[in-house]
């Protein structure tokens, strides 16, 4: 294919120029010398055409698809004449023997008049199609018409009056042919330049008139002297067909150059957005040349008869032409009939997606005044569409970042549609958080406005914040929880051992909590629990933190410590405070703490290993009469119960000392038993039944989560498919560790195990905390979509007691909230825990989640959840967890009905 043809093409225009004058010279030189006139001629015609062939075939191959079939016609039209060129050099120059008129290189001129005629009808066909090509084609038909009668009257009739000629010869007819065929082929190419729908350019076009008005010249001159009988080889029309053919090519050699330098073109398409400019001669020219037919008839009374049967026939082909336009209008008539039924329908489309969306929405323009508003935004504001339209949009922001805000505008003027949060103010005044969307309106390639909508998220912030808070601090006490005191503890060794501080942990522990609970009650266990966390915030100062780890552990930090004895003395004023009696509900209470303490005095000390020292040191504390407080020493590590757990819990395993019990999950609709929990239980030979918030964090720590938590995954699917074929379909949920669920392998694990155990997934629940579902979210969201392919159901254990984002809770594939214990031992004493309550009941029904209810100890508790619609609920009122054979025995009845009015079974607090 060749290249750089926009190099080429100034040299081509010079090889036209330079080839016209060299043709007219040889002639004009060799005038008397036929032979030499004659050769030369004949060459330069073939070496014309070859060169015309040549640029052509450069448009073929250069060209996009739809020019292709165009270009190639007109090629083959080239070849065509090319053939006749090389026929009348070897008759005239090689054989030396007088070619006949009509002969064989006539076949090949016709060809290429055909080839040619081939070429303008798919132009045209594709460029204008259906009436519009048909009325075109009728114009042509009408001005040939009108030529054909003018040169009939004034020069054929006229030649043949000379020549004393009373009939019409084959070459003059042929010749008569050839010139109307010319002229056929201009208007078609006049056609491609008046037309309003064009894929070639100006010049392209023009360049395809001159030739083809070249060649119509040529062919008048060649008709003239064959009427004549004056023609000979070599004549001065010769060079003009040889040029005609010459800039046809040229025009491809110009839409070459064009496709390498698109920037070049200049008015090459109208665009199809625009409206068509009226053709005023393509509409008036078909008239003129019968109005031109009249008035000849009309002054010139000789020879009527032929411009009367010329004028009738234009006459008719207008008669046509008018019925094309009007079947035409009618079409267009009808377009825009559709096109308007089209547009209401679509603005009464989209007039009903913004009434009717739930989101506020405002068209702004670029004066960022407000043109338009829906309902939702009306309502939001409080006022009417009068009071709110043409006010500035910028009056409604409350915002302390107006210029972010201002920047993101800049943006979507831009094109660039925004997202981000924001707070809007009401015409009263109101404070609304929305989450702000604004996407350009672009009309034509150009930005007029830009559409706000605003979705309210006020409420979601107000859950988000409760969440949050929850997340860090404790539900029943409002003190910081392990989480926070992990962090804090984290950036206090940072801190201290940059700037060589001291600093001291305090692990406190209540002495026979236990008792109370299984005496008094959780009631009473709880206020003891608010009442010690009160006490504990008097003794330390305001830098200093006070957590609950959970059930009666707390921890105290005291940080910046002149000497250790600042630490003695809080521990002191702890004891103190916790040997005064508690009074609740009428009962006298004294709880005293056992406090183990560890120091950090600018050694390379870990958080890890600093809470392990004072848990130590309490466990000392325990064991030596309880009630007064002890500092960490490295002896006390042999004394360690902790250490002792850890030691042994490798060998618990093998010594098939872990178990399993089941607590029930009750539909307490029907009061029927729909599922149970699996909790793990280690049941020690010397400590007896140790309960997993012992011993867990152990196995977490010193590698062994992972064999535990494969234990209990194969022990429950195996349970589950024993009662499966006892005829029991109940479902087993199973709890699993982060370290569990962050092995790669973990998914292929289950499998092998559902596999091995033949039970059916879908009776398996795996609970994840939210902790985990948080940790990498996408990785976690493939991993849980590749279990539920297993056919297992996935719930989010304790939902709202970790910070778990509300905009990412609809992408995971859950089947179930689990509402945790601390939102359900504070019903009724709360009214901000009773919206969140109802805010996660009504949240997981709208992304097609079930609820359940943790912890459920009241008749209280179960008659407010029942009312909120929570109707799956699991805790003591109903049952504790019992064991595998015992639960069984119970799913024999006939029938199990939970009845809230009876007694509710209760354990201590340490129970999981």
């Amino acid at each position: 294919m060749p290249k750089k043809a926009q190099f080429v093409k100034p040299l081509s225009f010079v090889f036209i120029v330079v080839f016209t004058v060299v043709y007219y010279t040889w002639i004009w030189i060799w005038k008397d010398n036929d032979i030499v006139r004659t050769t030369g001629g004949n060459t330069l015609s073939v070496i014309g055409t070859m060169v015309a062939c040549t640029w052509l075939y450069i448009a073929w191959r250069t060209s996009e698809r739809r020019h292709r079939p165009f270009w190639i016609l007109l090629w083959l039209g080239c070849i065509s004449y090319s053939i006749a060129e090389l026929i009348w050099l070897c008759y005239e120059t090689v054989l030396d023997i007088e070619l006949p008129f009509p002969g064989y290189p006539d076949l090949f001129y016709v060809l290429q008049v055909l080839f040619y005629m081939l070429a303008f009808f798919y132009k045209l066909k594709r460029d204008k199609g259906g009436l519009p090509m048909i009325r075109l084609v009728l114009d042509i038909a009408i001005v040939m018409t009108v030529l054909f009668t003018l040169s009939w009257h004034f020069l054929m009739r006229s030649m043949l009056a000379l020549t004393g000629i009373t009939h019409i010869a084959p070459d003059t007819m042929l010749s008569t042919g050839y010139a109307l065929g010319d002229l056929v082929l201009l208007g078609g190419a006049a056609s491609l330049y008046l037309s309003n729908v064009r894929t070639l350019s100006n010049r392209v076009v023009l360049y395809l008139c001159l030739g083809l008005l070249v060649q119509v010249i040529g062919d008048t001159m060649f008709l003239y002297m064959v009427t004549l009988h004056n023609y000979s080889s070599g004549s001065l029309a010769d060079p003009l067909f040889i040029t005609g053919l010459l800039f046809v090519g040229f025009a491809g050699i110009a839409h070459a150059a064009e496709i390498e330098n698109p920037f070049a073109r200049k008015n090459n398409h109208s665009s199809k957005s625009d409206i068509p400019k009226l053709n005023i001669p393509q509409l008036i020219l078909p008239y003129i040349g019968i109005a031109a037919l009249f008035v000849f008839m009309i002054i010139n009374a000789e020879g009527r008869y032929m411009l009367v049967v010329g004028t009738g026939l234009a006459i008719v082909l207008v008669m046509i032409r008018q019925v094309m336009i009007i079947l035409e209008n009618h079409r267009l008539a009808r377009n825009l009939y559709d096109k308007k039924i089209e547009l209401e329908s679509s603005e009464n489309r989209y007039r009903s997606i913004v009434d009717f969306h739930p989101d506020a929405i405002v068209s702004i323009g670029l004066d960022g005044r407000i043109e338009s508003a829906n309902p939702q935004a009306l309502r939001m504001h409080g006022v009417t569409e009068e009071k709110l339209i043409g006010k500035h949009t910028m009056n409604y922001f409350h915002d302390a970042h107006m210029d972010s805000i201002m920047e993101r505008i800049e943006l979507v003027l831009q094109g660039e549609p925004q997202i981000y949060e924001t707070a809007l103010r009401s015409c009263q005044g109101e404070i609304f958080q929305v989450r702000m969307t604004n996407v350009p309106i672009i009309l034509q390639g150009k930005v007029v406005g830009m559409y706000g909508i605003a979705k309210d998220i006020t409420d979601n912030k107000r859950h988000e914040e409760q969440i949050h808070y929850l997340a860090y601090h404790d539900a029943l006490t409002g003190l910081m929880n392990r989480a926070a005191f992990e962090h804090a503890l984290s950036d206090t060794v940072q801190i201290a051992h940059s700037n060589q501080e001291l600093f001291s942990i305090l692990f406190i522990d209540l002495d026979r909590f236990k008792n109370i609970n299984d005496t008094l009650g959780h009631d009473v266990g709880d206020h003891l629990l608010r009442s010690v966390a009160q006490r504990l915030q008097r003794c330390v100062r305001d830098n200093d933190m006070v957590a609950r780890l959970g059930g009666d552990e707390f921890t105290l930090l005291i940080r910046h410590m002149k000497d250790t004895r600042e630490a003695s003395v809080v521990a002191q004023r702890i004891l103190d405070a916790m040997h005064q009696p508690h009074y609740i509900q009428g009962y006298e209470i004294i709880a005293t703490p056992s406090i183990g303490i560890a120091l950090y005095v600018g050694e390379d000390e870990s958080p890890i290993s600093l809470m392990k020292k004072a848990d130590i040191a309490m466990y000392q504390v325990k064991k030596n009469g309880k009630g007064h407080y002890r500092f960490y020493n490295d002896k006390d590590q042999l004394y360690s119960k902790k250490l002792m757990l850890e030691k042994e819990l490798s060998q618990a395993l093998y010594r098939n000392e872990l178990m399993l019990h089941y607590q029930p999950q009750i539909d307490a609709l029907h009061g029927r038993v729909i599922g149970v929990e699996a909790l793990i239980r280690w049941e020690h030979a010397t400590l007896g039944m140790i309960m997993p918030g012992e011993f867990i964090p152990i196995a977490e720590e010193t590698g062994l989560m992972l064999s535990i938590g494969e234990w209990v995954l194969r022990e429950a699917c195996q349970q589950a498919k024993q009662w499966q074929d006892e005829g029991h379909m109940i479902k087993i949920g199973i709890n699993l560790s982060a370290q569990q669920f962050e092995q790669e392998s973990f998914v292929g694990t289950v499998a092998r195990i559902l596999k091995q155990t033949g039970v059916d997934p879908v009776y398996i629940d795996l609970e994840i905390t939210e902790s985990i579902a948080m940790t990498h979210i996408s990785n976690v969201i493939d991993k849980l979509k590749a279990l539920k392919e297993l056919g297992v159901s996935i719930s989010i254990d304790d939902f709202g007691t970790g910070y778990s984002s509300l905009a990412y809770l609809e992408n995971f594939p859950v089947d179930k909230l689990k509402i945790a214990r601390e939102f359900t031992s504070r019903i009724g004493s709360s009214q901000a825990n009773h919206m969140i309550i109802s805010s996660i009941i009504n949240l997981a029904r709208s992304l097609n989640m079930n609820v359940i209810a943790e912890g459920v100890e009241n008749h209280e508790q179960a008659s407010m959840l029942q009312q909120i619609r929570c109707h799956e609920m699991q805790g003591y009122l109903f049952s504790k967890p019992i064991s595998a054979e015992d639960l069984g025995k119970l799913l024999i009845k006939p029938s199990f009905a939970v009845d809230f009015k009876g007694a509710a079974v209760v354990e201590d607090s340490d129970s999981a």
